[in-house]
């Protein structure tokens, strides 16, 4: 297997340029994430201000998700991936007229954020069913895959390229990539080729949410997962990111959890390499049993273990979670009817939007009340138990590939 048969679904000029355009607006994103709590700051926020500005694209992707997979499914994705980060450009570059003008206040900060977020809620749906319409059928982890192997290498890139940037030109600027990078991925979804999954235009909202909810749980396997991804939302992420600071503070110190956080991603990038050529016969068995890895990182942050073991159980824990998604989102493209997926993925984001913010508060009442280690080891348990389970179940077991093959490389194909 080559390096050239590894990116063949590169060759596909659709896939090439969304790849492109989407891999692009990442880094202008995870730019964003760095520099608009400064941005915040600059403006005389606190950090009240800071919570507010972050969590005012929360909301609005939890109450119009739904509706983002109705036109994710009705509407030619194209035009709706097209128009969302055109909205999104404009969000941030008006916010980095603000900060650079200096006639920015945190309330419009808030307010554009919220725009944000509604143009994302309809973006997310879209961009999972985008994927089967523009990648061959057997390319479609090789798609799923190489995307994230961007992403996470973005995640790596674009937070000391922001803290760079906001330290020597300010955050108006860290704001304003980011809506070049939008501006970007906007030219390269108005290339791709119209037609992109077009449903009856004229059928009704209601009876298309009913639609993709009786195809969402008339596939146990669909919900199944889901519920699970939604606890390990509500539990697993917010023990990592609430109780591992307050660990690292008596244990290994700020810079160590910034070493361990990099080891995340550093894990998260390489697990995305091996999927580009193997394609498990049960990928959802697998994806399940692969969020075990988060339990020797649990259990070095209860036992408080020194910093190489944390190193070390951070890009596993990472990694397993990296390729449990890929799978995840090739099964749901592989098995769910095109018209249908966007709406599916919808409520497959619910889950994740929903269920976070509500964990990282339980979480943290949890430790006020219960304390780090019990907290973390009620916690470890029952993330043992649904993921030593959920792989046993015949539903999730049976969803193998439709060839039953085990390890088969992709061979390389052709232009299209």
């Amino acid at each position: 297997m080559t390096v050239a048969q590894d990116l063949a679904v590169l060759r596909q000029p659709a896939f090439r340029r969304y790849f492109v355009g989407r891999s692009v607006s990442e880094l202008g994103t995870t730019m964003t994430q760095v520099a608009l709590p400064f941005a915040v700051f600059g403006i005389g926020g606190d950090a009240g201000d800071v919570g507010l500005v972050l969590g005012a694209a929360v909301l609005p992707k939890i109450v119009f998700v739904l509706l983002g997979g109705v036109a994710g499914d009705r509407l030619e994705r194209r035009k709706v991936l097209l128009g969302t980060d055109v909205c999104m450009a404009l969000c941030q570059s008006v916010a980095a007229v603000l900060l650079l003008s200096g006639t920015g206040r945190v309330w419009h900060l808030a307010l554009l954020q919220i725009v944000y977020g509604c143009a994302a809620a309809f973006a997310l749906p879209a961009t999972t069913g985008a994927v089967p319409d523009i990648a061959p059928e057997d390319r479609l982890q090789q798609a799923n895959s190489l995307m994230r192997v961007a992403r996470n290498a973005f995640g790596i890139i674009g937070p000391p390229c922001a803290g760079v940037l906001v330290a020597v030109a300010g955050a108006g600027w860290a704001l304003a990539v980011d809506a070049a990078s939008f501006a970007v991925a906007a030219v390269a979804m108005a290339g791709l080729p119209a037609g992109l999954r077009t449903r009856r235009p004229h059928a009704r909202l209601l009876r298309d949410v009913a639609e993709g909810w009786h195809t969402f749980t008339s596939r146990p396997w669909i919900w199944m997962m889901v519920a699970s991804f939604a606890v390990y939302q509500a539990t697993v992420l917010p023990t990592i990111y609430v109780i591992g600071p307050q660990v690292a503070e008596s244990t290994v110190g700020v810079t160590g959890w910034a070493a361990v956080l990099t080891a995340r991603a550093v894990g998260a990038l390489a697990a995305g390499f091996p999927l580009l050529r193997w394609r498990p016969r049960g990928p959802l068995t697998l994806a399940a049993a692969l969020l075990l890895l988060d339990v020797p990182f649990l259990v070095a942050l209860w036992s408080g273990a020194g910093l190489a073991v944390l190193l070390v159980c951070a890009a596993v824990a990472s990694g397993g979670l990296n390729a449990a998604d890929t799978l995840w989102e090739t099964a749901l493209q592989e098995r769910v009817p095109s018209d249908v997926i966007a709406r599916v993925s919808s409520y497959d984001w619910l889950g994740s939007l929903a269920f976070a913010p509500l964990g990282y508060a339980a979480v943290g009442g949890a430790v006020d009340g219960f304390g780090i280690r019990d907290t973390l080891f009620a916690i470890t348990v029952v993330h043992v138990v649904i993921h030593t389970v959920l792989p046993c179940l015949r539903t999730v077991r049976r969803t193998e590939r439709p060839d039953r093959a085990v390890a088969v490389p992709l061979e390389a194909g052709g232009d299209a």
